[in-house]
């Protein structure tokens, strides 16, 4: 039986696979989380008949307030697909903008599924938290798996509906790539 390169068998190779993607993931996250706060420190300004001026694209809400004082604050949330945002403008006080980052949800997917073999599947987001989510699904074979996912629409701007992630079932693990619809 011939040696294989390095030593690696597909389990540890997808192991080693999940862990970087993983990992860069979380890198990720922070890089996007500093971005934002980065950008909701800076000041914005507004016309003086604005109260309120709210800016939602791709994903991203931008809040530029007049407080009380008079002074103008910006905020930068992320919005997720399945979320909404709500501002609040009493008649006294500050507005409040609340951003729905977690929840249920129903959202079918069309997966690629990468373990031991190449198969597809066919799962739903069912909780979701930012840009993270967990589901069910049930691949060519008929054998239900579950995963965790995460969207990509931070990292890149054409990738709106698709999502990343680890999924695992009877005694097997591996790599997903899904589509949402």
């Amino acid at each position: 039986m011939p040696k294989k390169p390095w030593g690696l068998s597909v389990k540890k190779l997808i192991s080693v696979l999940a862990l970087l993607i993983i990992a860069g993931l979380l890198v990720s996250n922070w890089y996007k989380g500093w971005q934002i706060d980065k950008l909701s420190a800076q000041t914005g300004t507004l016309p003086d008949s604005q109260a309120a001026r709210v800016v939602v694209k791709d994903n991203k809400m931008t809040a530029t307030v007049r407080q009380p004082d008079g002074t103008v604050k910006t905020e930068v949330k992320y919005v997720p697909p399945e979320g909404r945002a709500e501002i609040v403008q009493p008649t006294a006080g500050t507005t409040e903008i609340s951003v729905k980052r977690a929840g249920f949800t129903f959202w079918p997917a069309v997966q690629g599924l990468l373990g031991k073999e190449l198969k597809a599947g066919i799962g739903a987001r069912l909780v979701y938290f930012d840009r993270y989510g967990a589901g069910v699904g049930l691949d060519t074979d008929l054998e239900g798996y579950l995963f965790v996912d995460r969207r990509l629409d931070d990292l890149t701007g054409l990738l709106k509906n698709t999502t990343v992630g680890l999924y695992g079932g009877r005694r097997r693990l591996g790599v997903l790539v899904g589509v949402y619809f």
